[in-house]
């Protein structure tokens, strides 16, 4: 039982490539456009209208022109990514107990390998464990397994200096910003090929029309971290305009496992009758991948006295990777070793955001952005052909904030966010779309005169989706936690 997790993103969650019924390891767990900031994070990363925060450098660069004075920003971070499925199987009218062995209500004895289910239900010894009821599918309590990470650390450093040139006002600034590559995949009913799900392939037929079709125990799992140096140019050539341009540098490396363990396989046949055995085969990858990017982002924002309109275009890139890896076969013979490498691409395609900021009245500021990435034009370019390799669904992402002044030394800051994943489930009636993620935030910032500011922002994201098939429905939640902690100086 087990799916996918989007790519996740220190501060929010961002977007993953398709995971389905155990993907092979590709780019899962990349975060690809989703930049840090507190304020960012407590506003729901509506962040495209911003003017004069050095957070802008990481969303349009272009509101850093409003900086007035040489700034530097750090950040850290605390996030809790977690992963939980409930997988529910349907008994059907011919093989109604077959259910009971993938649900883990009924665990085969070895002394029974190959015998009829209808011999094994005559004996005295067969006991199917009560199913729990009554619970919420998508709760912890009905969940078949958890998976939780913490992470820690520096989030981010930046730092912007205004200058005159001639009678230009231009700002430059550089920062850096550490993000996670998590990902964690997870089915323990693995099936091949897969009997109740079409797409996966027809069932074959073998002598005396039975067919059979093997039950593994499948595992992906990635964690490593993600380096983004970034550069950026800001000026404003009209009092009210102000454009901006940044390239930023992608640099990491994660750690990389997958498994399939076999637990034996299953002979389906005529007259209601299906047998099972236990058949030991396992299939370790254990390796590291490099990821290499370089994009550049366009920004322009106009700003008027109570009211402003950002543009953001993140230009097409390609992000590499390099992976090299170690297979271990296990049979009844032995293990057997084999070391591969090779690369791959992550075509990202044009993305492009609009955002506006409105002050109604003077202790009140609203935020609202809208995202939208092409993906759909993007896609992954592998060293050999792939069938878990999908074609990714176009992505959304809707965010607004609120933020309130009560003092002149507090703000008071809280978003909303909904994004959508960079999957399609299984079985989903509309197939170019994926499951949408909600996140709710709150933040507060704190001038100390001449001392700086203090920044402190958390956020909650969490989506729920099912993968439906003839013979079972996957019931996935993936929860992201994060605090953030950040303090700017102004020279």
């Amino acid at each position: 039982m087990f799916r996918k997790t989007t790519l996740i993103f220190l501060l929010f969650a961002a977007a993953a490539p398709a995971q389905h019924r155990g993907d092979n390891l590709a780019f899962q767990g990349l975060p690809l456009n989703q930049p840090p900031g507190v304020r960012a994070l407590a506003l729901g990363a509506a962040f495209t209208a911003q003017s004069g925060d050095p957070g802008a450098l990481w969303f349009n660069p272009a509101g850093q022109a409003g900086i007035e004075k040489p700034q530097i920003s750090l950040s850290l971070s605390h996030a809790t990514p977690r992963w939980r499925e409930n997988q529910v199987y349907r008994p059907n009218r011919m093989f109604w107990t077959l259910a009971f062995y993938l649900e883990g209500l009924y665990t085969p004895d070895p002394a029974d390998n190959g015998i009829w289910d209808f011999e094994l239900a005559q004996d005295s010894s067969y006991r199917i464990d009560e199913p729990a009821l009554g619970l919420e599918p998508f709760s912890a309590a009905a969940a078949d397994w958890q998976r939780d990470l913490k992470r820690s650390g520096l989030q981010q450093i930046s730092a912007a200096w205004p200058l005159r040139i001639s009678s230009q006002k231009v700002l430059v600034s550089a920062g850096y910003a550490r993000s996670a590559i998590d990902d964690f995949d997870r089915n323990d009913t693995f099936l091949d090929p897969h009997i109740g799900y079409d797409e996966y392939g027809t069932v074959p037929r073998v002598v005396n029309d039975t067919v059979r079709f093997s039950w593994s125990r499948f595992l992906r799992q990635r964690e490593g971290d993600l380096h983004t140096f970034t550069a950026g140019l800001a000026w404003a050539p009209l009092d009210r305009i102000q454009l901006g341009l940044s390239a930023a540098l992608l640099d990491g490396q994660s750690e990389d496992l997958q498994y399939l363990r076999r637990v034996g396989w299953f002979d389906i046949a005529k007259d209601n009758r299906f047998r099972f055995a236990y058949d030991t085969l396992d299939v370790v990858t254990r390796g590291t991948s490099d990821y290499r990017a370089l994009q550049y982002t366009l920004g322009a924002l106009v700003k008027l006295e109570r009211f402003s309109l950002g543009l953001q275009v993140k230009m097409p890139c390609t992000i590499s990777r390099k992976w090299r890896a170690s297979t271990v076969t296990t049979t009844a013979g032995g293990p057997e070793a084999m070391a591969t490498a090779g690369t791959a691409d992550f075509r990202h395609p044009v993305s492009y955001a609009f955002g506006a900021a409105f002050q109604p009245i003077d202790p009140f500021r609203l935020f609202l952005d809208y995202q939208f990435t092409p993906y759909s034009q993007g896609g992954i370019d592998l060293t050999a052909d792939d069938p878990t390799n999908r074609v990714l669904p176009d992505q959304s992402d809707l965010r607004c904030g609120i933020s309130w002044q009560p003092l002149p030394f507090l703000e008071l800051l809280a978003g909303f966010r909904q994004t959508t994943a960079l999957f399609v489930p299984d079985g989903a009636a509309i197939k170019d779309r994926g499951p949408s993620a909600d996140t709710w935030s709150l933040g507060t910032a704190i001038t100390l005169a001449r001392y700086g500011r203090l920044e402190l922002a958390m956020a909650s994201r969490k989506m729920n989706y099912y993968d439906s098939y003839y013979s079972n429905a996957n019931y996935v939640t993936e929860t992201f936690s994060n605090l953030v902690a950040g303090y700017t100086y102004q020279f």
